[in-house]
């Protein structure tokens, strides 16, 4: 009987369509995986991009409580000297006190890299470790507090400046203790003054958090300062510095003069 079919053609032809199905499963799945390496490479580059608006962050509140800081030592010292002993300050020192009241300074916080962080569902999903998401995005939720905390305390002391010059300019005292002393005895300069050592310790402490919360992050995700201090060299060197307006940050203080 003669066959129905030839043996070495179907052999040949389920060799090719074999061969075919593995040269498509191949295509895919290679395309797959570098689809795949890519969006973890994207992933870890958006996160590293994070951490390190992070670090920014941690810097220029660092800089703002450390300017702070100072600021209080003197406007403590000019608070204790009322209403009679102002002079011992010394002249230089309390003009320095009203023009550190009447400063500006900035809590700068850029939330670009928060927004592209926030929104990218992919990235959440090519991280291991979900808890990463949660620190970050506490991290971003108290710089936030902080900022709306001390911009309240930065308007009210505007405000009370403002009202302080209206009435009657520094520069229009016979000398820089009448100064002083006007400045001191309005009752919205001594609440901004009441308030103002229980902000810097706010900022310290949710500083401190901040920083044990990136830190944390760094290591799960196995990621080194050098790393991120190379994307931070793609960015603009003055993108996050700290900036005040035209008045200047006094000098360190005189601290003899000051605890005379």
């Amino acid at each position: 009987m003669k066959q129905f079919f030839d043996k070495d053609l179907w052999k040949n032809a389920v060799g090719c369509t074999i061969g075919t199905l593995i040269g498509i499963l191949l295509t895919f799945g290679t395309s797959s995986y570098l689809e795949n390496r890519n969006k973890t490479e994207m992933a870890r580059k958006t996160v590293m991009l994070t951490l390190h608006n992070l670090d920014a962050s941690i810097r220029n509140m660092q800089t703002l409580l450390d300017e702070l800081q100072q600021y209080d030592t003197l406007f403590t010292r000019a608070a204790s000297l009322m209403p009679d002993r102002l002079g011992q300050m010394g002249s230089d020192s309390l003009q320095m006190f009203v023009n550190a009241f009447g400063s500006r300074r900035w809590l700068m916080t850029d939330h670009t890299t928060s927004s592209i962080f926030s929104n990218s569902f992919e990235v959440w999903q090519c991280l291991d470790d979900e808890k990463v998401i949660g620190r970050i995005g506490n991290c971003y939720s108290v710089l936030d507090v902080c900022r709306e905390e001390y911009l309240r305390m930065e308007e009210l002391r505007q405000k009370a400046y403002q009202a302080y010059w209206l009435e009657c300019p520094p520069m229009d005292y016979p000398n820089a203790e009448k100064a002083a002393k006007a400045l001191l005895e309005r009752y919205d300069v001594r609440y901004v003054l009441s308030i103002h050592s229980n902000v810097i310790q706010m900022l310290k402490y949710t500083h401190d958090i901040i920083c044990q919360l990136n830190e944390r992050n760094k290591q799960v995700l196995h990621i080194t300062q050098e790393e991120l201090d190379e994307v931070g060299k793609l960015l603009e060197q003055d993108s996050y510095n700290f900036k005040s307006d035209d008045r200047k940050t006094p000098d360190k203080l005189n601290e003899n003069e000051i605890n005379k």
